[in-house]
């Protein structure tokens, strides 16, 4: 009987062991595959993490592209726009050039009709003052010219105003036309005896206003009318 009792015992003990033991096992296995999915969670996260930065710069650096891309055409348009600007502009100036050098020519004090027009010159000049004296500033060579051609004019503003204009020739001369600085193809410059207000009836300053005034139509003759323009450009 206590042999019995002994092996009961035993196989009580052995039962507990394995069922301690199967315990164990499964709360083991519970836990490695909760370790397991924890650690597949955390594993997906940092993937996905990751794609997330990887998308952002890949974003970043495709915007850093396209803006670069834009920045070069936008230069290549500008570069290519400032070389017709420049082109145009030279093309203008020969036709400046063109215009002084007829300029020149009829400025020469023997040219014919040059009294004629320094005459009107100084009518127009003395319309726009209207002051009772007048100071005539002109080139050196133009001197005898712009004697007789100021006394005319002045004798017209009397004849169309009614009143008298006295007109002086200042000792001060206009530059030639072969001054490096500023050559001057003809005409006058008239002033008031204080030298406060004055008009510029120099050839130079008449073709100034002339192509200020004509430079748009002057520009379509030469490159034609803009498309995308819906106006006159008035600029020089």
């Amino acid at each position: 009987r206590g042999e019995l009792r002994v092996v009961k015992m035993a196989q009580a003990i052995q039962q507990m062991v394995n069922f301690i033991k199967q315990e164990a096992k499964e709360k083991c296995e519970e836990i490695l595959i909760k370790a397991e999915e924890e650690f597949n969670q955390e594993k997906n996260r940092i993937v996905q993490d990751e794609r997330t930065k990887v998308k952002k710069e890949m974003e970043r650096k495709f915007k850093q592209v396209e803006i670069q891309r834009r920045i070069s055409f936008s230069n290549e348009v500008n570069a290519s726009r400032l070389k017709v600007l420049t082109s145009r502009d030279e093309v203008v100036n020969q036709v400046k050039t063109v215009v002084m050098n007829e300029l020149y020519k009829l400025g020469e004090p023997s040219s014919q009709g040059y009294k004629d027009l320094c005459s009107k010159l100084c009518l127009q000049g003395m319309y726009r003052l209207n002051e009772p004296t007048v100071v005539i500033k002109c080139r050196k060579a133009d001197v005898s010219v712009v004697q007789g051609a100021m006394v005319e004019a002045a004798k017209s503003f009397k004849s169309a105003v009614g009143k008298e204009c006295k007109v002086e020739l200042s000792p001060e001369n206009l530059p030639p036309k072969d001054d490096a600085i500023a050559p001057c193809a003809g005409g006058v410059k008239l002033m008031t005896p204080d030298g406060n207000i004055s008009v510029d009836n120099t050839l130079n300053g008449r073709m100034d206003v002339v192509l200020a005034q004509k430079m748009p139509e002057i520009k379509i003759m030469l490159f034609g009318r803009s498309a995308t323009r819906t106006h006159l450009d008035t600029d020089m």
